[in-house]
C-alpha cells in the first residue's frame, strides 16, 4: 500500500513538472511572439507618423520629404490591423496605434474621407455647377462635327456647368484636327470664354455663364505649366477662380512601362535602377511645383474676394504642395464624398491630383469624380453655394 502510494506522489511529481515546464515553454514563445510583434507595430506608428507629418517640409529643404506620403495609406491600414490584433488579446498596446491614428486622422482623411451621414443642403440659396478637367488635348484633337462629336467637347456641351475650368486643352493649326475655333463654337453656351495659354502647348482654358471682369497669370517659374486666376461676377458676387496646372512629374511611356515591368518582376538590382532613374525626374518637378504652390498659395491669401482654387496640381493628397495650397480652405471632396477619389488613371498610376478647394464662405455639395475614358483624367465637379 505504501509502495502504492509513492508511486502515485512519483507520477504526480513528474505531471506537476512536465506541466510547468509547457506553461514555461508557452510563455517563452507567448512573450518572444509579443515581442516582434510589438516592435513591428512601433515600426509602422513611426512610419506612419513620417508619412503624415515629413510633408510639412518643402521638398526645396529636404528633396525625400516628397516620397514617404505615397505609403500613407499603406501603414495607415497596417496600423488598424495592429489596433484591432490587441484589441482582441486585450492588450494596452493597442492604444499605441490608438494615438497614432488620432495624430494622423486629418491626413487619413485627406486621402480616404468617409461620410455615414450627408449634411442637408438648404435649397433656398442659388446653386452652382463648378467643372475642373485635365482634357489630355481634347482627348488628342480628334475632330469635331455634329455626326461625329469630340468625346470631350460633348462630355462639356452636357455636364450643364455653369463654370468650366480646363487643362491640357491645346488645340491644332490643321484643320485635320480639333481647332480653337470648333471649341469656341461648340461652347457657345459660354458666352464668357477665356484661353489661357501655357508655355509650349499645354493651354487652359475657362468657360462661364457670369461676367469673367478680370484674368491674370499668376507668376512662377515653369518648364510647361501655369496658374490663371479669374475674377468672377456671379449675381452681383464676386469670386476668384483660380485654375492650375502644375509641374508634371513629365513620366513619359517608358517610364511608365519600366514601373509596371518592376511590379511584374521586381529584383534588387532593376528596382535600385528604377528608383535611380525615377528620382531624376520626380525629384526636380517636386521642387519645382512647391514653389509654384507657394506663388498661388501668396494670391489666395491676399485675395480681397472668397476663392475657389481647382484644377491638375499633379500630386497627391497631404503632399506639401496640398497642404501650402489648401490652408485655410476646404476641399470639396474630402467635405462631400467617400473613397480615394481618383482623378488620373494610367496603367499602374491611379492618384487623386485633380482638386476643387474653396474658402469656407462656400458651400459645396455632391462632389463626384465622372469616370468617362476620354482623357488620362476623370473630370471633377461640385455644386456650390454663395
Amino acid at each position: 500500500m505504501k509502495k502504492e502510494n509513492k508511486k502515485t506522489t512519483k507520477t504526480t511529481k513528474t505531471t506537476k513538472s512536465s506541466k510547468q515546464a509547457s506553461e514555461k515553454k508557452i510563455t517563452f514563445f507567448g512573450v518572444l511572439r509579443d515581442t516582434v510583434m510589438v516592435l513591428i507595430n512601433l515600426a509602422v506608428v513611426l512610419l506612419l507618423l513620417l508619412s503624415a507629418k515629413l510633408p510639412i517640409l518643402s521638398p526645396e529643404q529636404l528633396t525625400i520629404a516628397a516620397y514617404p506620403n505615397y505609403l500613407l495609406l499603406f501603414f495607415a491600414v497596417l496600423n488598424i490591423f495592429f489596433f484591432l490584433y490587441w484589441l482582441f488579446r486585450l492588450r494596452y498596446w493597442a492604444v499605441m496605434s490608438l494615438l497614432a491614428f488620432v495624430i494622423c486622422f486629418q491626413e487619413q482623411k485627406d486621402w480616404f474621407p468617409l461620410h455615414v451621414d450627408q449634411e442637408d443642403v438648404s435649397l433656398s440659396k442659388k446653386e452652382y455647377k463648378l467643372l475642373t478637367y485635365n482634357t489630355m488635348q481634347f482627348s488628342s484633337m480628334k475632330p469635331h462635327s455634329a455626326q461625329s462629336p469630340n468625346k470631350v467637347l460633348k462630355y462639356l456641351q452636357d455636364s450643364q456647368a455653369d463654370i468650366i475650368c480646363l487643362q491640357e486643352a491645346s488645340c491644332h493649326t490643321s484643320s485635320k484636327y480639333l481647332q480653337n475655333e470648333d471649341v469656341l463654337r461648340a461652347m457657345s453656351a459660354y458666352p464668357y470664354q477665356r484661353v489661357l495659354p501655357g508655355k509650349k502647348v499645354l493651354n487652359m482654358w475657362v468657360f462661364s455663364k457670369y461676367p469673367i471682369i478680370k484674368c491674370e497669370r499668376i507668376p512662377f517659374e515653369s518648364f510647361a505649366n501655369a496658374s490663371y486666376y479669374c475674377d468672377i461676377k456671379i449675381d452681383g458676387k464676386i469670386i476668384r477662380v483660380i485654375n492650375n496646372h502644375l509641374e508634371s512629374n513629365k513620366l513619359n511611356q517608358a517610364d511608365k512601362t519600366i514601373y509596371k515591368d518592376i511590379i511584374d518582376k521586381p529584383d534588387k538590382e532593376s528596382i535600385s535602377h528604377v528608383a535611380t532613374h525615377l528620382n531624376g525626374k520626380l525629384a526636380p518637378a517636386a521642387v519645382l511645383r512647391a514653389k509654384q504652390a507657394e506663388a498661388v498659395a501668396r494670391v489666395i491669401e491676399e485675395s480681397p474676394y472668397p476663392v475657389i482654387v481647382c484644377g491638375d496640381l499633379n500630386d497627391i493628397p497631404n503632399s506639401y504642395t496640398y497642404r501650402k495650397m489648401s490652408k485655410g480652405l476646404e476641399d470639396a471632396w474630402v467635405n462631400n464624398a467617400n473613397g480615394l477619389g481618383i482623378t488620373y488613371h494610367e496603367h499602374f498610376f491611379l492618384f487623386r491630383i485633380d482638386y476643387i478647394l474653396h474658402s469656407p464662405s462656400i458651400k459645396t455639395y455632391q462632389t463626384q469624380v465622372d469616370k468617362v475614358s476620354h482623357s488620362d483624367h476623370y473630370p471633377l465637379w461640385t455644386y456650390f453655394q454663395l
